[in-house]
C-alpha cells in the first residue's frame, strides 16, 4: 500500500466492510530552618502539571519528531493502541504491523506503523493524511509552529529555514524535512504539481514509506 494512497485503500477497506506546556514548575526552594526556630515552615510549591494530548482528541496532538501526540516513535504498537481512545483499527489478518483512524468527516487521518520483523518491534512511523484533492488546514494535528495538512512550502521553510528539500523516490512528489538531532525527522509531503502537504510524516526512513501495506 503507497504511503500517499494509502487512504484510498481504507476507504475501499470500508467499503468493503473490512474497516470497520508548559514544562513542569520547579519548586522554589524552601530556606532552610533555623535549628532554633520552632515555626512551621510553608510547605514548598507543588509543580505545575505539563497539559497532555487528549487520546480522544487528536486536535491537541502536536506532531514532533518524537512521534505524534500520544503515539511515540519506538514504542508498542499494541500498547499504544491500548491507550487511545476507541475508533482504531488494526487488521492482524491482512496487515498487523499498522493501525489507522480517520476524522468523523474523512477530512484527514492517522496512521502509525511498526516494523515487520516481529510482534513486538517498535513503532517507526506515524502519518497524519488526507485524500482531498486539494488539501487545505484541517482541525488535525499540527507541529508546535501551528503547521499540518495543507502548509505552503513557503509556510514550512519561513517557520523552518534549516529545512531539507527533496524528491520523492517513488511516484513523483516532493518533501521537506525538518532538522533534527533525533532518530526520527517530520517530513511534510506534497504530491506533485501541488504546494499545500497532503501529509505530514514522522519516519526513522530517509523518506516517509511509498507502502506500508504491500
Amino acid at each position: 500500500m503507497r504511503t500517499t494512497s494509502f487512504t484510498t485503500t481504507v476507504a475501499i477497506l470500508i467499503a468493503a466492510g473490512m474497516l470497520v506546556g508548559c514544562a513542569p514548575t520547579t519548586p522554589q526552594p524552601t530556606p532552610s530552618a533555623d535549628p532554633t526556630d520552632t515555626t512551621t515552615q510553608a510547605p514548598s510549591p507543588t509543580p505545575t502539571s505539563s497539559p497532555t494530548a487528549d487520546p480522544a482528541d487528536p486536535a491537541t496532538w502536536t506532531i514532533t519528531d518524537e512521534g505524534v501526540g500520544p503515539i511515540g516513535i519506538g514504542g508498542d504498537l499494541a500498547t499504544t493502541l491500548g491507550a487511545l481512545a476507541d475508533g482504531w483499527t488494526n487488521d492482524t489478518a491482512n496487515c498487523a504491523w499498522t493501525a489507522w483512524w480517520s476524522s468523523a468527516d474523512d477530512a484527514y487521518g492517522i496512521y502509525m506503523v511498526r516494523g515487520t520483523e516481529s510482534d513486538s518491534a517498535p513503532i517507526r512511523e506515524v502519518s497524519v493524511y488526507t485524500a482531498s484533492e486539494a488539501p487545505v488546514a484541517v482541525d488535525g494535528p499540527r507541529t508546535a509552529e501551528g503547521l499540518g495538512i495543507g502548509a505552503t512550502k513557503a509556510e514550512v521553510l519561513a517557520a523552518y529555514p534549516d529545512a531539507q528539500q527533496g524528491t520523492a523516490q517513488i511516484g513523483g512528489g516532493s518533501w521537506i524535512r525538518l532538522a533534527g538531532t533525533g532518530e526520527a525527522h517530520v517530513f511534510f509531503e506534497y504530491r506533485e504539481g501541488l504546494d499545500a502537504a497532503s501529509d505530514v510524516v514522522v519516519t526513522t526512513g530517509a523518506e516517509p514509506s511509498y507502502e506500508v501495506c504491500g
